[in-house]
């Protein structure tokens, strides 16, 4: 859904899939620049410890298509949440 300008504030969460709202007024998401990724507000705070191995996995098939850096695991062995 996009307002009048065109904007789009209705995002799919790029880890789970799901729709969530983001903007205006209204941000049930997280864009996390380091991996050029936007999620869901539940995938975001669901992920404190870092990405569960399913969404890491995802995560680091993106940053190779993007030729992103891939950063080292945190001490709890998964990619870090930002």
């Amino acid at each position: 859904m996009a307002d009048r300008d065109g904007y789009k504030f209705m995002q799919t969460c790029f880890t789970c899939g799901s729709g969530y709202q983001f903007g205006p007024g209204r941000y049930d998401g997280k864009h996390i620049a380091r991996y050029g990724i936007d999620v869901c507000r539940s995938c975001y705070e669901g992920n404190w410890d870092g990405w569960a191995p399913h969404y890491g996995e995802k995560i680091i098939v993106h940053l190779n298509m993007k030729d992103l850096p891939i950063p080292a695991v945190n001490a709890s062995g998964f990619l870090p949440r930002d």
